[in-house]
């Protein structure tokens, strides 16, 4: 499968959340792969992703269900070394404003997908209990 600008962004802000306590755990770059291999993306696209980015703009997810799924993802990460620090909660609150979240529902929004991924809920099921309280 050949990298779609809409995946291109998403790798980018994983790699951005794997950044966000200053250095990048192996098993952060593991659950990277892992989640490029669910989304038909092999390795080799991968490093060259993130070895040469490109210049293309922030873009976020269109649906409110494609920002969860991305915003997961991003939890994922952040739990992957066993522990999420203060950065990458912030990191996590900064694309949740920039997905154009309210201020007022990022803080519940971030906690609810932090605790999920912690408890390694399957993706679906996330995204059938937010479609669902819409």
């Amino acid at each position: 499968m050949s990298l779609t600008p809409e995946l291109k962004n998403h790798f980018l802000h994983l790699y951005h959340m794997a950044l966000s306590d200053s250095q990048v755990d192996v098993k952060e770059l593991e659950m990277l792969y892992r989640i490029g291999e669910s989304r038909g993306v092999g390795r080799a696209d991968m490093e060259a992703l993130l070895l040469q980015p490109g210049k293309d703009n922030f873009s976020p997810p269109e649906t409110v269900l494609e920002k969860i799924d991305c915003l997961y993802d991003l939890c994922l990460i952040a739990w992957s070394d066993g522990c999420v620090e203060q950065g990458e909660k912030e990191t996590l609150a900064l694309f949740c404003s920039r997905f154009g979240f309210r201020d007022e529902n990022v803080s519940l929004i971030c906690e609810y997908l932090l605790e999920e991924a912690f408890k390694n809920t399957p993706k679906q099921q996330v995204l059938s209990t937010v479609s669902q309280n819409l």
